[in-house]
């Protein structure tokens, strides 16, 4: 291996990634664009699960929230994923807080 060459172990794993984003002021806006989008995604399984009454977002819903309390746990128990958790928590805030503006004014 060469010295221009890096290896596999120098690269940052998907933590430190997302943690690099909310260090960063300067990644702020593509943070807030992931959030916002992943808010929008959240927003529509709600509003599809509980005004609809749609089972398949609600199996949908069960199985996203189901991994999300996957990586919460794995947070909590282990320090890994803390940035993630985070990330997933801010997500999940903004999906009801788009869910609520969708329902209030009428477009749900």
């Amino acid at each position: 291996m060469s010295e221009d060459e890096e290896s596999p172990e120098d690269f940052p794993g998907v933590d430190d990634l997302i943690g690099s984003f909310m260090k960063e002021a300067s990644l702020w806006p593509v943070l807030v664009v992931v959030i916002a989008s992943g808010g929008a995604f959240g927003a529509a399984m709600l509003v599809l699960t509980f005004v609809d009454r749609n089972p398949f977002a609600a199996a949908a819903m069960l199985l996203v929230a189901g991994l999300c309390l996957d990586v919460v746990f794995q947070a909590r128990r282990h320090g890994r994923y803390r940035h993630a958790a985070r990330l997933i928590g801010l997500i999940w805030c903004m999906a009801i807080a788009f869910a609520a503006l969708a329902i209030w004014t009428g477009i749900a």
